[in-house]
């Protein structure tokens, strides 16, 4: 039987012509390309419970003879769930940790996962602890005059291997600070190292490097704390997302290149794709080179990809509807 894995994973591409507004209007409806029937055995997280239910139920009005198991333990246990062949789909709402993860799926199977995009990411304000697929961006302190960062800069402060090619920068004169900010250091806060928000950062912003500035300031608790510790310290920056109700941090616009615009990330950067920074909510698929999806399986991401299916995804709150391109892209996939 072939499974089929839900997981939220990093993507910095911006596919040609998406550089539009989502409306919903714009996506193709939902029609059956045939009438199919059996149990999806569902695994995911209770933070999504209820976004898996309208999904499902949604979808049964179009395909009545199929059937739903859920199992909502959390995002850690349904990677291993699909397999350890107790799960059909895994929801995950987070990457997929490389190669810790991989290599299990790997070894059984013989050939990667096979991942299909079904939604971007949120920023933050909907997600719950178990729903860390939000987009990132990078604050100061309030009081420190920078306003713009490229991703280049961004590798020559966090990372100190510097994959993009530059080298360390650790006072800020070096990103074009003058008077009495020149010689001061930089203080570089963030959760984890091995959490997911950081795992992802290390992917798309130091370019898959291990070698992280050795002064990062590890910040225990959630978010908000990353962002308190700004505003304490005026030499600091940090990732986090754009939540409300930190007025002692300064979010700052990120350009792809130094020859590129600057894009402050907010809900129109995230859907025109604009910001150079943002993530896609995947499936990813049991799928062998070559073969093709199981029926049940290619028509219930069909529906996610269709005006109904992101409709639903768009009212949950916690991640943003892809464009009509993106989706048509998507769907090619399917084939």
């Amino acid at each position: 039987m072939r499974r089929a894995i839900f997981t939220s994973v990093c993507c910095l591409a911006v596919w040609a012509g998406a550089l539009h507004p989502v409306r919903a209007d714009d996506l193709p409806r939902y029609h059956p390309h045939a009438q199919v029937s059996g149990t999806i055995r569902v695994w995911g997280s209770p933070d999504d419970g209820r976004l898996i239910e309208e999904l499902e139920a949604a979808y049964r009005r179009y395909q009545p003879a199929v059937q739903f198991r859920n199992t909502l333990h959390g995002p850690e246990s349904t990677f291993a769930a699909v397999y350890m062949d107790v799960a059909d789909i895994a929801f995950m709402a987070r990457e997929i940790r490389v190669p810790l993860e991989t290599m299990g799926f790997e070894w059984v199977h013989h050939y990667p996962p096979f991942e299909v995009a079904i939604a971007n990411a949120g920023l933050g304000a909907a997600h719950g602890p178990g729903r860390p697929a939000v987009d990132l961006a990078f604050f100061v302190n309030k009081a420190n005059p920078l306003s713009c960062v490229t991703l280049r800069q961004l590798d020559d402060v966090f990372a100190a291997d510097h994959r993009r090619g530059g080298n360390d920068i650790r006072r800020w004169g070096e990103l074009g600070l003058g008077g009495n900010w020149a010689h001061r250091e930089i203080h570089v806060y963030g959760p984890a190292l091995n959490s997911i928000s950081s795992v992802y950062v290390r992917r798309s912003v130091l370019a898959g490097s291990r070698k992280w500035n050795p002064d990062y300031r590890t910040v225990r608790g959630g978010w908000s704390e990353v962002l308190q510790n700004l505003a304490r310290d005026p030499d600091g920056i940090a990732f986090a997302p754009p939540l409300p109700g930190n007025p002692g941090a300064k979010p700052l616009r990120l350009a792809a290149s130094g020859q590129s615009p600057c894009y402050r990330l907010t809900a129109q950067s995230a859907k025109t794709r604009t910001y150079p920074l943002l993530r896609t909510v995947d499936v990813a698929l049991d799928r062998a080179p070559g073969a093709p999806l199981q029926p049940r399986v290619k028509e219930f991401l069909r529906f996610i990809l269709s005006r109904q299916g992101q409709r639903i995804l768009a009212s949950d709150g916690a991640y943003l509807p892809l464009s009509a391109v993106s989706v048509r892209a998507q769907l090619e996939r399917l084939q």
